[in-house]
């Protein structure tokens, strides 16, 4: 039942790691996009859906820990 918690905590929005997350995401991909911009048309969308999969699984493992 902890997990189900921790994730009705991440879709609503009750913790900071997941926003925080895919805002470094989201600047990481803009100076990827500035300094490798052809690259990044073919590959961005691969390179987004993975990292933000990576931070969700992060911030569940991170609060679904016992207490």
């Amino acid at each position: 039942m902890t997990t189900l918690r921790t994730l009705k905590k991440l879709v609503l929005g009750e913790t900071w790691v997941v926003p925080l997350g895919v805002l470094a995401i989201l600047l990481a991909s803009a100076l990827i996009h500035h300094f490798a911009g052809h690259a990044w048309t073919e590959l961005g969308g691969l390179a987004l859906a993975p990292g933000v999969l990576i931070v969700f699984c992060f911030s569940v493992s991170r609060t679904a820990r016992s207490r």
